[in-house]
């Protein structure tokens, strides 16, 4: 990182910084171009979790290349100035690498789906019930964390 002064690199504060974003972009390997796209995720140390469609496109890059990048922003918000180049920033954000992988584990896919669940609707440790046709439908990914970097503007 260029700017040392920025660099966050307690794990607990990366983890604060993961708890207030909002959505985690992951981007796959594809030709001619990465291929990113927004996603809901949870985390826990070491580890993301997504969900979506059990077929699609993200399931077919990640069964050709599991290598994954990903990265989130928390708290943005510009700070105007008197010119074009005097504007700022303020914010929060992460960027890493990391190696995903299609969960088939069926307790991890539950555990995966808390996390994303407690994410966004904090129950503490009480869980969450699931719809069987639900849990059929949906894939989770896990993404071991292999690098991670995050900044304080």
């Amino acid at each position: 990182m260029r700017r040392a002064d920025r660099s966050v690199t307690d794990v607990e504060e990366i983890a604060r910084i993961l708890d207030q974003c909002t959505v985690v972009f992951l981007s796959f390997n594809d030709a001619p171009a990465p291929y990113v796209v927004p996603l809901f995720f949870g985390h826990e140390p070491g580890r993301l979790y997504v969900h979506c469609a059990p077929v699609g496109t993200k399931i077919d890059l990640l069964r050709a290349d599991p290598r994954v990048g990903f990265g989130a922003v928390a708290a943005a918000q510009i700070v105007e100035g008197e010119g074009a180049c005097d504007f700022t920033a303020r914010a929060q954000s992460i960027a890493g690498a990391g190696t995903a992988r299609i969960v088939n584990d069926e307790t991890e896919k539950r555990r995966g789906l808390d996390l994303i669940m407690r994410h966004y609707a904090p129950r503490g440790e009480q869980g969450f019930s699931y719809k069987p046709a639900s849990l059929s439908r949906t894939a989770v990914i896990a993404i071991e964390i292999q690098a991670i970097t995050a900044k304080r503007i």
